[in-house]
């Protein structure tokens, strides 16, 4: 999962990574990639959402200088999420929350489930909306962004 660290919209999308890594039960790597723009204090990288990621058991944490890795793989979403098969096959693309910082049910973190557990992509569906802020920018409260 790519995020901002000032994103509230993002809370949601962490609660949900929480619940699936649990679900998991040890069968996925997960990690949070946080974008941290050049030249950003430790406040900057130091917010209660990064705190709440790295609280988060078997989920690791890396900070993004420049969004340098999200801009490589296309990521312009905070809450953005891509799934991997063990082959390097892109298996999942979008986001993990049916509505800006909104938990329940939906559909990507159903399709992330189905993959994870279940080995399968058959009934899976492999792109989902991402509701969050833009990840390259100042973060506010009434920001949204709905990227496909």
């Amino acid at each position: 999962m790519f995020a901002h660290p000032r994103c509230p919209c993002s809370k949601a999308s962490l609660g949900e990574l929480e619940h699936l890594v649990a679900r998991a039960k040890n069968q996925c790597e997960a990690a949070v990639i946080f974008y941290e723009p050049s030249g950003g204090s430790e406040a900057w990288s130091s917010t209660a959402l990064i705190h709440e990621a790295r609280s988060i058991p078997g989920v690791r944490v890396i900070l993004d200088p420049d969004g340098n890795v999200a801009r490589r793989f296309g990521v312009e979403t905070s809450g953005h999420t891509l799934v991997y098969g063990a082959d390097g096959k892109l298996l999942f693309t979008g986001g993990i929350t049916s509505s800006r910082g909104h938990l329940g049910d939906n559909a990507g973190f159903a399709a992330v489930l189905e993959i994870i557990t279940n080995h399968s992509i058959q009934l899976a569906r492999t792109t989902t909306p991402v509701f969050g802020c833009e990840l390259f920018n100042r973060c506010t409260s009434n920001q949204t962004a709905d990227r496909n």
